[in-house]
């Protein structure tokens, strides 16, 4: 069973987008078979969900263009684009820390990036532009783990 992790978190303005992403489709994709996990963890703690896993889509907000999607699926883009993780460690850490634990690294592991514009913010609200885009960002990300897109 594929699974997806919505990543986020809630205190910081855009960078709650992978957790309303995730509860706007959770029913949708559960119901087509998806395994559906929507947390506010990082790095290493996100080893315990991976583990076993053949499909692992990972859907986070990244830095960039508002609403752009950005699709990662190698390690080395991975390392490349998150270098300079707000987080202690990363996906790609987790990933080569499961590597050197002979841990069951998936077969395929898709980052689905939403562009923000402001992660760092405390705030309980997007930044207007996202929320703007908030439907048209759910259908995408839904298309692309359905392989429609």
């Amino acid at each position: 069973m594929p699974l997806i992790l919505f990543l986020g978190n809630p205190i910081y303005s855009d960078d709650r987008i992978g957790l309303i992403v995730g509860e706007k489709l959770k029913e949708r994709l559960e119901a087509e078979g998806f395994e559906v996990k929507i947390l506010e963890k990082m790095g290493y703690t996100l080893i315990d969900y991976i583990a076993g896993h053949e499909t692992v889509f990972v859907v986070d907000s990244i830095l960039g263009k508002v609403g752009e999607i950005v699709l990662i699926d190698n390690l080395e883009d991975l390392k490349i684009r998150f270098s300079k993780s707000p987080h202690y460690a990363g996906l790609s850490e987790a990933i080569e820390l499961m590597k050197a634990l002979n841990l069951s690294v998936p077969k395929k592991l898709v980052v689905i990036g939403i562009g923000v514009k402001d992660p760092y913010t405390i705030s309980e609200k997007m930044s207007p532009e996202l929320e703007l885009m908030l439907d048209s960002i759910v259908e995408r990300v839904y298309s692309i783990i359905n392989g429609l897109e």
